[in-house]
């Protein structure tokens, strides 16, 4: 796991591993008001899903661009060379590129769930 973390560049992988453990901390939070809801924690509950749901969207969106970056730089480096590349090695590029895309889009997806969960949960307690 760190390997990819690594590879697929510090900066963006980084950038998200803080983005997903401040969506953790924002859902430990809700959850514990969810734990109890009254109609001001209910109110705070949706609040801190709204933040959930934008860093999550910011943290797919970020990886999307990470990749991007990475290829711009791949087809950079294919523009300046005059010899031939090896398949294997413009594939291994391409692939490491994907890294903080698909990072981007677990967190993405762990926090829909995480929302989701504390949808069901207010619904199932209000009139």
């Amino acid at each position: 796991m760190v390997q990819y973390l690594v590879e697929g560049g510090i900066w963006f992988m980084g950038t998200l591993s803080v983005l997903f453990l401040v969506i953790l901390i924002l859902s430990v939070l809700a959850g514990k008001l969810a734990i109890k809801p009254t109609a001001g924690r209910i109110k705070k509950i949706d609040k801190l899903s709204g933040y959930i749901k934008s860093l999550a969207l910011f943290t797919l969106v970020f990886g999307i661009f990470g990749q991007i970056l990475g290829l711009v730089d791949i087809f950079d480096y294919l523009a300046t060379q005059n010899s031939e590349i090896a398949p294997a090695i413009l594939a291994t590029g391409i692939k490491i590129t994907c890294y903080s895309t698909i990072y981007g889009i677990v967190i993405y997806l762990i926090s829909i769930l995480i929302t989701l969960g504390l949808k069901l949960r207010l619904n199932s307690v209000k009139p």
